[in-house]
């Protein structure tokens, strides 16, 4: 087997090795998303319902907090662009009745909503308009940092022994939240700070969600009331809307659809989830190729991926290709 590791658009070059993409992650049985050539982009299918990852994950009980979940698999279809709200049309809405207004609307940013990639996926609001709260930003940034000890990634070996290989990659790399926290929410989260208004908390930052949760609504009020502004909390927890009733604040809840249905996307957009799965899910294999988001060695940029091939032929035409669009990258040549 050889390894190579590459970065976020060099997928494009794996990709072009490919008819249809069948991805599936080693340790369950059956396929999780297939995507088929389609004009200039991808149809995509999701064979796996919430019901089948629920079996999947039945079968490793003590570990399945640490195993892909349908949740996860959403999220990373959300963050690269590709599913939208049941109610994007209403938001789209109220956001034209917005701009009649004589004060100034500002949105602020709820946590989840960076694991969305929500600011990169409606360009058309303008980056200035958001305000984070630092308790936002706090509840990223605690979630970064947590690593598999060595029993962890023992526990999950005697569990799944046949993925030895592909499990021991992860010691002392991110665990799951972890990892949804750095390749998610803190890469939106860079792309929007330096535009973006951030302001402070109500309260210092704490372990308990429901108190940062009242954090957030209350630095937000406290905004509004000092300032000839609307703030309206953008939102994907049920939970927040309650807290914005009492508080009175202004709201718009974002309900995220059951099932994810067959669509179409840009090819841009399917490298982006590609990319997502890998770095969500740890690792995921793609037609007979294994792309690891987290493995040993792994620096700190966090948009390498490295992949490992099956086929050496393979392996020596797809490095071929990565070595002469790199040279070419490298002659800084623009349209």
């Amino acid at each position: 087997m050889n390894d190579l590791i590459i970065r976020e658009d060099e997928l494009q070059v794996l990709i072009n090795f490919i008819d249809e993409v069948h991805l599936s992650y080693p340790l369950y049985e059956g396929e999780i998303l297939v995507a088929r050539p389609e004009g200039t982009g991808f149809s995509l299918q999701v064979p796996a319902t919430r019901e089948t990852f629920r079996d999947w994950l039945a079968a490793y009980e003590p570990i399945a907090a640490e195993l892909p979940s349908y949740a996860d698999l959403q999220e990373c279809v959300f963050a690269a662009g590709i599913a939208r709200y049941t109610n994007q049309a209403a938001f789209d809405a109220m956001l034209v009745s917005y701009r009649s207004l004589k004060k100034a609307v500002y949105f602020g940013l709820d946590t989840n909503l960076f694991y969305h990639g929500f600011a990169s996926n409606n360009p058309g609001i303008d980056p200035a308009s958001y305000l984070i709260v630092e308790t936002v930003r706090d509840e990223i940034s605690y979630a970064v940092n947590r690593k598999y000890r060595s029993e962890m990634i023992e526990e999950m070996i005697a569990l799944a022994p046949e993925w030895r290989n592909h499990l021991a990659e992860l010691e002392n790399k991110r665990m799951k939240r972890s990892r949804k926290a750095a390749y998610l929410a803190l890469k939106e989260y860079r792309s929007v700070r330096d535009r973006a208004t951030e302001i402070p908390a109500s309260g210092p930052h704490t372990h308990l969600a429901e108190e940062n949760d009242r954090n957030i609504v209350r630095a937000l009020r406290k905004f509004e009331e000092e300032r000839y502004a609307l703030p309206v909390l953008l939102t994907a927890d049920i939970y927040m809307v309650d807290l914005c009733m009492t508080e009175g604040l202004e709201y718009f809840y974002f309900d995220r659809p059951y099932r994810l249905e067959a669509t179409t996307c840009t090819a841009p957009a399917f490298r982006r989830l590609l990319f997502n799965i890998a770095a969500v899910f740890g690792f995921v294999d793609c037609n007979g190729f294994t792309i690891f988001g987290e493995y040993g060695g792994k620096g700190n940029d966090i948009d390498e991926l490295k992949i490992r091939f099956r086929d050496d032929e393979v392996y020596h035409a797809c490095r071929r290709e990565l070595d002469i669009c790199r040279r070419l990258a490298e002659l800084g040549i623009t349209r």
